[in-house]
């Protein structure tokens, strides 16, 4: 009898927990993971407290490389996958076909710089991966680099901030949405936070968007130029470096067209099956079940990829059997949860920010922190939390835990 074969795409949290799941829930078989990182995967939420000299390397990487051994994973690391064939149960790369029984696509996300003018000569940075931080990381440190602009104003733009901040750079956020954080904020817990990145002396211009970037040559500039960036306000500055944070997209680009049912990521059923019953995905290439909206939506976060990964490894597990899934392994569904610290700033959210006419919200603020409530009738169905007191921070990390349970609890006493 031929050997059964999982493969994974992509080696990161959802990939590791489905393999940590496989190997828990019996599966003796041959697990394959192809990724373009390295074999030990890293966090992409810790590169930039690495950036910022807030974690070491070695922090970065949530296993060792003994704990991966122990799955007994053939790992092939630093590769793509140029194509799936869902009929023939194959991945194409540049090292070779790999035949599949089941496949988990878990891919993860990457920077979108879109938006951006082309510039010759010039590449701006972005956070996302190692290679990333460590780019960051060379310009932070580099005495000759004073002045950083930062492009967009979402979580991943704020810790690139941070980062340089933390490095003693003088920092300047643009951004095209007036608010930071657009989307997870409301205007009264993001104007909150406005304020506390301006005490931080980070300079705001939201509301606009960089109209062009000339390299202009200046031997006493970083790396021997400088950036004269025009706003389409019309305002001219100089930065020594720019990054670039315009959102995330899934990697799904090795998917042919038509192959798989996509939105915006794979539609997965409830155990992370794709329209292929021989294909999963997890993390932020899934579009699964979100608790609030009814509706199957990517909600991009850490730990909702690693229970996904896992879900579809036990799912697995079973099909492979030919043994029905029992119930209790379907994904739950999930919520949008967010929490970033910024030098003395914290942010909380949970549920949703959507507005509508059956929602209110409703607001209490004092001198430590604001919390902003969104009801549905006497249900909470999301909150803003944002505290600018390091010293009331255990109190507003206690109080974003309370509503975050108070959320889903409402949920499941709003089911029929």
């Amino acid at each position: 009898m031929t050997e059964q074969t999982v493969a994974i795409v992509g080696f990161g949290t959802a990939g590791v927990n489905a393999a940590i799941a496989l190997r828990g829930a019996g599966y003796e078989g041959r697990i394959v993971a192809i990724t373009r990182g390295p074999a030990v995967p890293y966090s992409p939420i810790l590169t930039s407290y690495y950036a910022g000299g807030q974690k070491s390397f070695e922090e970065c990487f949530p296993w060792t490389a003994e704990e991966i051994d122990c799955l007994n994973v053939d790992i092939i690391e630093h590769c793509e996958v140029d194509s799936i064939d869902v009929n023939a149960r194959c991945l194409r790369t540049s090292r070779g076909d790999f035949a599949y029984d089941k496949c988990l696509i878990a891919t993860g996300s990457d920077p979108v710089t879109r938006g951006f003018p082309q510039v010759e000569g010039f590449e701006p940075l972005t956070l996302r991966s190692m290679e990333d931080a460590e780019r960051l990381k060379r310009v932070a440190e580099d005495p000759a680099c004073k002045r950083v602009l930062v492009s967009g104003a979402s979580m991943v733009a704020l810790k690139t901030l941070e980062a340089c901040v933390l490095r003693g750079l003088e920092v300047t956020l643009v951004g095209m949405m007036p608010h930071v954080l657009d989307m997870n904020a409301l205007p009264v817990a993001a104007e909150r936070f406005e304020r506390g990145l301006s005490n931080m002396g980070v300079a705001l211009k939201l509301g606009t968007t960089i109209a062009s970037v000339e390299v202009i040559s200046d031997a006493e500039g970083f790396e021997g130029r400088r950036l004269e960036v025009t706003f389409a306000n019309g305002d001219v500055e100089r930065f020594d470096h720019i990054s670039v944070a315009h959102g995330m997209r899934s990697n799904l680009g090795f998917i042919p067209q038509g192959a798989l049912e996509i939105d915006r990521a794979l539609l997965v059923d409830p155990y992370m099956r794709t329209s292929d019953p021989h294909v999963y995905a997890a993390g932020d290439v899934a579009q699964a079940l979100e608790l609030i909206s009814g509706e199957r939506s990517i909600v991009g976060i850490w730990k909702n990829a690693a229970v996904q990964g896992a879900c579809a490894g036990r799912a697995i597990v079973y099909e492979l059997a030919s043994r029905e899934i029992p119930e209790s392994f379907a994904y739950v569904g999930s919520i949008s949860t967010n929490t970033i610290v910024v030098g003395d700033l914290l942010f909380i959210s949970a549920g949703t920010i959507k507005l509508t006419d059956a929602r209110r919200v409703e607001v209490r603020e004092d001198d430590d922190m604001l919390v902003a409530h969104i009801y549905e009738g006497s249900r909470l169905v999301g909150f803003n939390l944002v505290c600018d007191n390091t010293s009331a921070r255990g109190v507003a990390y206690d109080t974003g835990g309370m509503l975050t349970i108070r959320i889903i609890g409402g949920l499941a006493g709003a089911r029929p």
